[in-house]
């Protein structure tokens, strides 16, 4: 069953984009793929890839399926010492690419989780 905002949304006429359900969908087909940083518990470049595929689906109502975007960079910057613009905050590159599998796979979770969502009473 739809949570209290996706029962709003069909009452108003709106359109939700169930990030925390799908990402328990990704967590559960795909737990190799980490959604926060280890060194920090704010969300990371795999989950801001996801979340922009799940909105891809909610905005358009199309699959995300076989967009060309492979990349996403994080441009949060740090106070202190810690601010270093060129490292994420687990000391990795800004920008992740990501291999054509695990696209496809962040991909096909964000539809599969959207059209699954829509169909809950």
């Amino acid at each position: 069953q739809q949570d209290g905002f996706g029962a709003l949304a069909k009452k108003i006429g709106a359109t939700v984009a169930p990030m925390a359900f799908v990402a328990l969908r990704c967590q559960t087909q795909r737990p190799d793929l980490t959604l926060r940083f280890v060194n920090d518990a704010h969300l990371n470049q795999t989950m801001a890839y996801l979340t922009a595929c799940t909105l891809y689906a909610a905005l358009f109502n199309q699959s995300p399926v076989g967009l060309p975007i492979d990349s996403i960079t994080d441009t949060r910057s740090f106070e202190g010492e810690r601010n270093d613009k060129t490292k994420d905050r687990d000391g990795g590159p800004i920008t992740r690419k990501f291999s054509d599998k695990n696209r496809a796979d962040l991909q096909r979770i964000a539809w599969e989780g959207w059209s699954e969502f829509q169909k809950l009473p």
